[in-house]
This record gives C-alpha cells, sequence and structure tokens, in this order.
C-alpha cells in the first residue's frame, strides 16, 4: 500500500469498543443485539457458516461492493438459542455460539466444548477510520491462506495487509500484493476454521506480531463484517468458503498444457521460428502467449501493422500446428484525443472511465504513456471492455492475459509536473446510486476487469470454453480467472518460494495458478531452469516466461542436457493431463486445491504443519523438488501410510523420513499406497478428441479414485455431456482386487483399450465399453 498511505503516522487513538448487550431479536436466520449505539448481527447461514456483522453506529449500510453469496440465498439452517444472565448461545448441528452479555464477545465450540475463533477483550472496535476485531490464538494454532503470499507456509506471528499493488521485486518480506484476499485457516491437531474478512477496504490481519496470543483483523472501512468457518478439516473450510465466494469453472483443456511467453516474441516471424523449434524438437506446448508489442503503439485491442500485418493468418496458421494464442490486455487507455482510436472516443463519448472526485477525467502514464482506465465498477463499462475483446478473438485468439491492473501507474520520466500520478481514493467508483470511491473499491479493480473479460469472452467466443489469466485480484477471482504471481527473478530462492505461494493461493480458493518457470527478470542458469521445469510440471498453471532484455529462456537454449530434462517432464506432464484435467472437475464442483500442502491431505499430522517444501498434486502424487544449486540429495517426509517411488517402485512405511536420490535428471516423486493416476499417451498438444487409449497405473493398497471426462472445450459439460468412471483397489486374501464402475454421464466415448497397471504386481488389458469390470491381480 506504499501509493496511498507509505507515510501516515501510526494512529494513537485509543479504540472505543462495543458496549453490554441490551437486548435481542431473532428472524429465521439471524440473531440481532442492540448494544447501546452499537448493532451486532450473528447470522446462521449453514451448519459451519456464521456471519458476523457489528456497526458502531448501529445502522448497517448495504453492501453494493460484497462479492459473497447474499445472505438470502442460503437455505434456511436450523439452530437453537438458549438465554441465561451471563450469555446466549446459538447451537446448529456442527457448532455452538456464545456471545457474553457484558463484553458482546463471541465465541465458537466444535461439538467435543473445544474452542475456536473466540474472541479476546477487547472483541471488535473502533477508532477514526477503522474498524477491528480482536481473535484468541489457541495453543498450537497455525495459519495459513491469506492469498498472494511470500515467505514460507504458516503465517503465525506476521502481519498480513490486503491491498493490491504492482509488486515488482516482491522478495520473502513484501506484504501487499497483486492479489488481496483476505481469508485464512487455522489448523490445529483437533480442528480447524476459516476466516472471510468480508471488506473490500484496505485490510490488515495480525497474527500475534504485535500481541502474542492475539489476531487482529483491521480495515478501514465503516463496520465490521466477516464470515467464520468451522471445518473440522480444511477440506470442509474450502468448501464452504468458495460455496460462499464462487468457484473456478471448467477451463479448455488446452490451458493445461505447456504455455511459452517472452515479453515479447515482437513480430510475427519470431512467432512462427518459435512455434516450428517447438514441434521440431517434440517439446510439448500448446499456448504462445503475446505481450505488449503485439500491439500499434499499446493501444490496447489493437495490432502493429508492421509487426503481425497479417494476425489472422497468422494465427490459423499456429492453430494448424496446435498451438492456441492468448494475448495481454492492459486497463490502460492511450489518452488519445486528437487520434482515430475508437477504444478512447467511445469511452470518453459514453463516459466510461474514471474520473476525480472533481468531475475531471482522470489519467495515468502506463505503456501508452498518458492513459484513462475504465470504471470496471460499472455494468455497462464492463460489458462494452467484454465486447472489445471480439477485435481480437476474430483474428482468432483464444485466451486473454490481463496485466497491470491493479491498477498498476509507471514511475517513469513521464508525469504531470514530475510528480507520480496515482488513482485518487476518493475517485467516485461504480454506479453513482451506490456512493462508492476508489478507496472501497481498488481492491477489486482486477476481479472486475477479469470478470469483464471472461464475460465478454463467453458472448464473443460462443460455445467456446477461453482462457483468462489476472494478475490482480480479491477473493473470488476463481470464478473468472486464473493467476500467475506476478514477475518474479531467475533466483533459487524464487523457486523455492513458488510452492507455498500456490499452496496458500489453493487454500484461499483459488486453485488454477502458477509463477513464471525459470524467473521473469534476470537470467536463469541451465540447472536452475532445469530443476524450475520439473516443479513447473506440478503447477496448475505451466508458464515459462522472461522478461525484456534478459536472455532466452526456452528449453533448448541451454544446451542438450537441460532441452532433454525438459523434454521428459513436460512429456510427463501431457500424460498426467488425464488426472490432471480429473483435478481441476474437482477444484470447480468443490473448491478443492489442485496443487496442495501436505497438511491438507493431512490435517491431523504436526509434521506436516510446516512442511513448505512439498507439495501434493492431487490426493496420490507427492513431489519432493530440489531447490538450490549443486543438491542432488534431500531429506524427504512421508507421512502415515505406505509410499512408492515413482521411479524405481520402492515402498515406504511412513511416518518416516528418508534420503531421497535426486541427480539433476531426477525430482523425486512419490505415490501413496492406492494411488489411482490414469496415464494418456505423450502428445505434442491437447487434443479435444476423447482419449483412444488409457493407461491406469495403481499402487497396491486401499483407494479409490474418479475419472472425469468430457469434450474439453465445449460448454456441453454444464447440460450433463461428460462422463465420469469409477475405479477401486483393495485388498482380498492377499490378492489385489481392481474394481471398475459402470461409465455415467452423457459424453460418448467410443471402445478403446485401457491397460490396468499394478505397480510391481503386474498389468492387464481390455477393451473398455463402459460396462462393470473387476481385475484380480497377484
Amino acid at each position: 500500500m506504499p501509493q496511498y498511505f507509505g507515510k501516515l503516522q501510526k494512529t494513537e487513538q485509543p479504540w472505543s469498543t462495543i458496549g453490554s448487550v441490551e437486548s435481542i431479536n431473532k428472524t429465521d436466520r439471524t440473531i440481532h443485539f442492540n448494544c447501546g449505539e452499537t448493532s451486532l448481527n450473528l447470522s446462521i447461514l449453514a451448519p459451519n457458516l456464521i456471519r458476523v456483522r457489528m456497526s458502531p453506529t448501529g445502522e448497517f449500510k448495504s453492501r453494493s461492493q460484497s462479492i459473497t453469496v447474499p445472505d438470502e440465498e442460503w437455505e434456511i439452517t436450523p439452530f437453537e438459542v438458549r438465554e441465561t444472565d451471563e450469555k446466549i448461545e446459538i447451537e446448529t448441528a456442527q457448532i455452538t455460539i456464545s456471545v457474553n452479555r457484558d463484553r458482546a464477545s463471541v465465541e465458537c465450540f466444535d461439538k467435543s466444548g473445544k474452542p475456536f475463533a473466540s474472541d479476546c477483550d477487547p472483541s471488535m472496535g473502533w477508532r477514526a477510520g477503522a474498524t477491528a476485531g480482536w481473535k484468541r490464538i489457541e495453543a498450537e494454532e497455525h495459519f495459513y491462506g491469506f492469498g498472494q503470499r511470500t515467505g514460507f507456509l504458516d503465517k503465525l506471528s506476521e502481519v498480513k495487509t490486503h491491498w493490491t499493488i504492482d509488486a515488482l521485486d516482491y522478495n520473502s518480506l513484501s506484504d501487499e500484493m497483486y492479489q488481496a484476499i483476505p481469508f485464512y485457516i487455522a489448523l490445529s491437531p483437533d480442528r480447524a476454521y476459516g476466516i472471510f474478512f468480508n471488506t473490500t477496504f484496505w485490510s490488515r490481519f495480525d497474527i500475534g506480531a504485535e500481541q502474542p496470543g492475539v489476531l487482529r483483523m483491521e480495515t478501514r472501512g465503516p463496520e465490521l463484517d466477516y464470515y467464520i468457518i468451522y471445518g473440522p478439516e480444511p477440506a470442509q473450510i474450502l468448501a464452504t468458503y468458495t460455496q460462499l465466494t464462487g468457484r473456478m469453472p471448467l477451463p479448455p483443456k488446452w490451458a493445461l498444457g505447456y504455455h511459452q511467453c517472452r515479453w515479447s516474441y515482437d513480430s510475427e516471424d519470431v512467432v512462427r521460428e518459435l512455434a516450428k523449434q517447438f514441434r521440431d524438437r517434440a517439446i510439448p506446448c500448446d499456448v504462445i502467449h503475446l505481450d505488449i508489442d503485439y500491439m500499434n503503439g499499446y493501444r490496447i485491442f489493437t495490432w502493429s501493422p508492421k509487426r503481425f500485418p497479417d494476425p489472422a493468418k497468422l494465427l490459423a496458421d499456429l492453430k494448424a500446428a496446435g498451438f492456441k494464442v492468448v494475448t495481454i490486455v492492459d486497463p490502460g487507455v492511450k489518452y488519445e484525443p486528437e487520434g482515430d482510436y475508437e477504444v478512447f472516443d467511445r469511452g470518453v463519448e459514453n463516459d466510461y472511465f474514471v474520473r476525480t472526485a472533481e468531475g475531471r477525467l482522470f489519467h495515468g502514464y502506463v505503456w501508452p504513456e498518458k492513459a484513462v482506465f475504465p470504471d470496471f465498477l460499472r455494468p455497462e463499462v464492463r460489458e462494452w471492455w467484454g465486447e472489445l475483446h471480439k477485435n481480437l478473438t476474430d483474428m482468432g485468439v483464444a485466451g486473454i492475459w490481463n496485466d497491470m491492473n491493479e491498477p498498476s501507474i509507471a514511475e517513469r520520466p513521464f508525469g504531470d509536473g514530475h510528480q507520480h500520478v496515482w488513482f485518487p481514493l476518493d475517485a467516485p467508483q461504480g454506479p453513482e446510486s451506490e456512493g462508492a470511491t476508489h478507496a472501497e473499491t481498488h481492491n477489486l479493480y482486477g476481479l472486475m476487469m477479469a470478470k469483464a473479460c471472461s464475460e465478454g469472452l463467453q458472448k464473443v467466443r460462443s460455445g467456446e470454453r477461453s482462457f483468462v489469466l489476472t494478475r490482480s485480484g480479491f477473493a473470488g477471482i476463481q470464478r473468472y480467472s486464473s493467476v500467475w504471481m506476478g514477475d518474479n527473478l531467475s533466483q533459487w530462492e524464487y523457486l523455492e518460494m513458488s510452492l507455498p505461494m500456490l499452496c496458500n493461493m489453493g487454500l484461499s480458493g483459488v486453485a488454477f495458478v502458477g509463477c513464471d518457470i525459470g524467473g521473469f527478470a534476470e537470467n536463469a542458469t541451465a540447472e536452475l531452469f532445469a530443476r524450475w521445469m520439473q516443479v513447473g510440471m506440478l503447477y496448475p498453471l505451466m508458464r515459462g516466461h522472461s522478461a525484456i532484455n534478459t536472455a532466452q529462456h526456452e528449453p533448448w537454449v541451454f544446451g542438450d542436457r537441460t532441452e532433454k530434462i525438459c523434454r521428459e517432464y513436460m512429456n510427463l506432464r501431457y500424460q498426467l493431463l488425464p488426472y490432471i484435467y480429473t483435478l481441476f472437475w474437482e477444484a470447480a464442483t468443490t473448491g478443492t486445491p489442485i496443487l496442495r500442502p501436505l497438511l491438507y491431505q493431512f490435517p491431523r499430522d504436526r509434521a506436516t504443519y510446516h512442511l513448505y517444501d512439498q507439495v501434493l498434486l492431487g490426493p496420490s502424487l507427492m513431489a519432493a523438488p530440489v531447490y538450490r544449486p549443486g543438491v542432488e540429495h534431500r531429506a524427504v517426509y512421508l507421512p502415515e501410510g505406505s509410499w512408492y517411488d515413482w521411479w524405481t517402485g520402492e515402498c515406504y512405511q511412513g511416518p518416516t523420513h528418508i534420503l531421497a536420490d535426486a541427480p539433476l535428471e531426477r525430482m523425486p516423486l512419490y505415490v501413496r499406497g492406492g494411488g489411482i493416476i490414469a496415464i494418456a499417451p505423450v502428445k505434442q498438444f491437447v487434443s479435444e478428441e476423447p482419449l483412444e487409449s488409457l493407461k491406469m497405473r495403481i499402487w497396491p493398497g486401499s483407494g479409490e479414485w474418479t475419472l472425469y471426462e468430457d469434450d474439453g472445450h465445449s460448454f456441453e459439460h454444464e447440460q450433463g455431456v461428460w462422463a465420469t468412471t469409477n475405479y477401486k483397489v483393495y485388498l482380498e486374501e492377499e490378492k489385489i482386487i481392481v474394481e471398475i464402475a459402470a461409465r455415467e454421464g452423457q459424453f460418448s466415448i467410443s471402445e478403446r483399450e485401457v491397460i490396468v497397471e499394478v505397480v510391481g504386481v503386474g498389468e492387464q488389458r481390455f477393451t473398455d465399453d463402459g460396462t462393470v469390470r473387476r481385475l484380480t491381480f497377484g
């Protein structure tokens, strides 16, 4: 937040606090507590979901900018209210909430009586320009999520601020980032809960940094508004949180392939040669991104007539070779009143751009120098902006990359009187009737740009799923876009940091995420690039990207050894696509992360709470990457159960630590006993046809998994045109049994060969016609 608040002095004004409960009123969803001039509302939205609102004035304002499902759209949840002289208790099927009459403090308990998300003394308060709530940090609690975060996984004893900025040159100590998601999960060995801080204003969590044992949440909004979500495990918390804030749609299957990007592949000839190299070298790739230099003078929704004279022909040729093209789109529209730039002209004519509080057209400085900015908070502006993408999709563009949308404004040698220009906090934004300002909507700017893009692409690419990528966003961004972690560096620390960053994004409801493989700025070494490609194979979004004036970062520029390593792990990614696509389906239907920290799958195992450098891709496949130069062995923690080395088949019994062999060619990979992973033939790009053959690799043990399939590109799956096949493995009298249920759903799949391999035991082949099968091994 340095753009706006960096030099403000710390406020020393004391907090005013909520008074005692004088009376209560109950409706079918809400208990209203009258606390003198202050009001407290508890809304029971689900057995594990409680909304808490406190107004210092006693009046609750309408939330024009809220992104959550409205209270009235939740099914009525039964609850009981019990009153004593000391407290009011509200009980649901899962939890009990107790409100102290003297202090109006809120305490929560699970069914065994263990407390969680309980208020301190004071519980809630306010002072000039701020409201806050204080929660007790229980023994052995650890804290995760908080959106986009650098550093390690657990955020206990840290401060996390939510204010979107262009976090160029971020590091492990950075606070504000491109994404602002005020949500966390608190985990302890016997329970877990989450809190979503429902404020779009600047906000902050102090997780015991200033006062050990106390978590403070503070906002510059006029009231306290947050949701408590009980687990008791992270999976249930995320299911409810994403029900509250939305879930990702299924992307096109090609978006799960490898993406190649650079600032910039700046001409048609360069792009054609790039595509040729991928195919000639048999290195899989589905997507080529075009950065800002494809435009005519950085004018949004234009093509450079010199560098890209015939974009339609280029994109058609690339499509024939199996490539999709994604183009960058920034929010800054070139200020060109004397020119012939329709985007600017129509925006001014319809008053679509942000104005200052005094009514002047606001301008800042970005790539096209002086620029104006659409007010994406207004529905009519989003509709107009979305339709403008037709200028790109008519040429064959299949996806859009939204950048600079924090919004970012440049600190370059141009400017008004050599002064840096920022968005004024008092600038009106959104419908005039709602009276919002930039102070309230700043964090929503990237989210609403992504929404405009996503909804626009649905119209202009009718019937085809599109890929959307954004740098900035807020809670709920998963409904509209994938996210990458912004401008990282080609340094080992950033490779290491990528795993906890992406895992905490997954624990914040955003599953389709990635980091720039190889690093964006500076130059990767061959060893760093090889190790990063191994890790990047696990990223839900697998994109290589590099900056202008850096060395080239394509897989073949580092020599034959690195190229071979990259090819092997990119091939493995494509082989795993049936497994990965199913994980995307799970994320779209339940909010489950695709890339997971071990604590997600093993929340009762304390050894996983600080383990940030091992990750799970789905429930079964665990990686222990190397993220330091010269390292050829590393310690690996294996939780409870059987674990099999992916490469050798060797079995280990957890919980235990092992020393894994990790020469440059190998990233340690392990599969849980009972793990079931679908494997496809290696392809150079994703095919839209159903798989003609499939291999199911199954590791001895007990397990169950459902394979999901659809056409990968249309929206017919929303009408039931999909197929699922459930696989189950278990032991029966020293035999390994694999049961395959009848295929369900309306998606048609021709008969195909399926190979079922029980690793270390044997394999069986059969013609899959979708009927029930029972296979015996051993």
